[in-house]
């Protein structure tokens, strides 16, 4: 996938118009700083994060932090011990909706349901360039 080159302003939060739907792909790009600390993807339903996404920087190589947060209580972290998003460098996320999971860089089983969701949030010194929404398109060929 290529990015587009334009920037917006960080943190950034917008609706995500009809909710989640099973086989839609949410696409994040942009530049981690190179002195950033962590990024935060959220999806969320008011003030409950539905899916954390949230790279971190800690101790040099990085990790990833998956988490739900219900009526301000944290669920039980789950880490995965590298990056797809470097920092210091450019990159292109891609989160995949099924009925059982997100599929970013690991599969996510949900927590809440999916169709709650109605808006993304994205913060962390990061430059942001493109977020966008799309259902892919599944054909079954007989």
């Amino acid at each position: 996938m290529v990015c587009k080159s334009f920037t917006q302003s960080v943190p950034f939060n917008t609706p995500i118009q009809g909710g989640l739907q099973d086989g839609m792909s949410i696409t994040v790009c942009g530049r981690v700083w190179p002195n950033a600390d962590a990024l935060e993807v959220n999806l969320q339903y008011g003030s409950d994060v539905i899916l954390h996404f949230n790279p971190r920087y800690e101790g040099g190589s990085g990790f990833v932090v998956h988490n739900t947060n219900q009526k301000g209580v944290w669920g039980e972290e789950e880490r995965e011990y590298k990056t797809p998003v470097p920092r210091g460098q450019a990159f292109a996320l891609q989160i995949l909706v099924t009925q059982e999971s997100y599929k970013v860089t690991d599969t996510y089983k949900h927590r809440m349901p999916f169709s709650w969701v109605d808006h993304i949030y994205v913060f962390g010194k990061v430059e942001l360039n493109l977020v966008a929404f799309q259902y892919l398109a599944v054909r079954n060929i007989y």
